[in-house]
């Protein structure tokens, strides 16, 4: 019976409903449980079990043709993990791979070396076309030399489909066979609009192809292109990534690349298909290694500012800052004209080539338009003129900008070159950019060269 006339009632009864509501909490978690597994089987009877805020590690020791499910349903507050029971020490080897299905998953610690993928993924946030993974991370995985024999057998070592997933604190290196390192796809609905974010990885030494397909990341493709994919790639290390021209190649929309190194990498962050991409705050070092680049800039509505260049030795499609040419009525996958860029506050110091309407040839007749060129830094201590100009570049707005001028630069705090004289402050990159160091990327238990 209510006690109307009694005023504590209420607060009883509310005191009531949060002591119910913390032992619902307190019971839940202390129901998670963690499972150590020793065999394939028993990992099968872990996940099928598995519930929210649960945890299946992998004992110590080499798993040879596993071809793992992961799959299940987790919460934001208590995510299903798969780790190892050492970070480091769980070596995933033989014909092997790893397949996410399912909302709020996350797997670390394991390492893929000797062997190959069966599949066409070593790891993939998918299990079947219309089975994806959202919601879920991959983070403190290392995949070296886990390639399939011939160089022309294609796959990629991390496919991301799905949405809102995250791919961080992970080492790749070695891939030798046909097929990019990573691979956003947009080949669903369930897949566009992603915001996937992939950061603070360590790509490592990639050997050259010698053809097309090469990239370490590609996000999209031709087909999907003129659809979003809003990608983060963020505080990403880059270190002798020479698979192909493209180290990235971006083939969608509304994609953002910030605060990653390009080290000694033979290739150019590319913008092939897909509008309205933002490249800020990277920096590209090239240390005078043959066909370093920069970024290429193709199709509509592209940003690219407060960059950092340096001793960046590419020319052609593998310049320092490459600006290309468009194809009229361009189909898919070649080249739209460059319209509405914005390319400003980059400092470009010491590279051998800036290339203006790039590509310019019978086929490739459309110039830049409706774009704007303004406060860079564009400085050869040689004195030597290294911008070219392949076609009419009026479309091109020029202003403000620090061309070929004899000025003094200087060392700042972040170990980049800056004009000494303060009237110059306002050109070329920001005196705060971070420069990226190998203690900031890559998984803490394992070397990186």
């Amino acid at each position: 019976m209510t006690d109307k006339k009694n005023p504590a009632f209420p607060r009883i009864r509310l005191a009531s409903q949060i002591a119910c509501l913390l032992v619902v909490l307190f019971t839940s978690q202390a129901m998670a449980e963690n499972f150590l597994v020793g065999t394939q089987q028993d990992y099968a009877k872990a996940v099928e079990a598995a519930q929210p805020g649960d945890t299946i590690a992998l004992a110590s020791g080499e798993w040879r043709d596993f071809e793992i499910l992961f799959s299940g349903e987790g919460t934001a507050e208590q995510p299903i993990t798969l780790t190892a029971e050492t970070k480091g020490e769980v070596v995933i080897a033989g014909r092997s791979n790893l397949r996410l299905a399912g909302n709020y998953l996350v797997v670390s610690g394991l390492v893929f070396k000797d062997g190959h993928s069966p599949g066409s993924s070593v790891i993939a946030f998918r299990a079947a076309e219309d089975d994806l993974a959202n919601y879920s991370r991959v983070t403190e995985v290392v995949v070296e030399d886990f390639n399939k024999p011939g160089e022309r057998d294609r796959d990629s070592w991390v496919h991301m489909y799905g949405k809102h997933n995250r791919l961080d604190h992970s080492y790749f290196a070695g891939k030798t066979n046909l097929g990019s390192t990573i691979g956003v796809e947009l080949n669903d609905e369930g897949s566009l609009k992603n915001h996937h974010r992939i950061d603070h990885n360590f790509f490592g030494p990639r050997p050259e192809l010698g053809f097309n397909g090469g990239e370490t990341i590609r996000i999209g493709n031709s087909w999907s292109s003129m659809n979003d994919s809003l990608t983060l790639v963020k505080n990403n290390l880059f270190y002798r990534c020479d698979g192909e021209h493209e180290i990235i190649s971006n083939k969608s929309g509304g994609n953002i690349y910030r605060g990653n190194l390009f080290l000694e990498s033979r290739g150019t962050l590319t913008m092939r298909h897909g509008n309205n991409t933002l490249v800020e705050r990277n920096v590209f070092i090239g240390n005078q290694v043959p066909d370093t680049g920069g970024v290429r800039v193709i199709n509509k509505g592209q940003v690219v500012r407060n960059n950092y260049m340096h001793g960046l030795t590419g020319e052609r499609f593998r310049g320092g800052l490459v600006v290309m040419n468009g194809v009229p009525n361009s189909p898919l996958n070649r080249y739209h004209q460059v319209d509405n860029a914005l390319i400003e506050n980059n400092s470009i110091i010491d590279v051998n080539f800036v290339e203006f309407a790039a590509g310019s040839d019978e086929e490739r007749t459309l110039p830049p338009i409706n774009s704007v060129f303004h406060a860079n830094l564009v400085f050869n201590a040689d004195g030597r003129d290294n911008v070219r100009k392949h076609d009419d570049i009026s479309g091109i707005k020029f202003t403000g900008n620090s061309i070929h001028q004899d000025i003094e630069l200087v060392t700042a705090a972040n170990g980049l070159l800056y004009p000494a004289d303060p009237a110059l402050a306002s050109v070329g990159a920001a005196k705060n950019l971070k420069v990226l160091d190998r203690s900031d990327v890559g998984p803490s238990w394992y070397a990186k060269p």
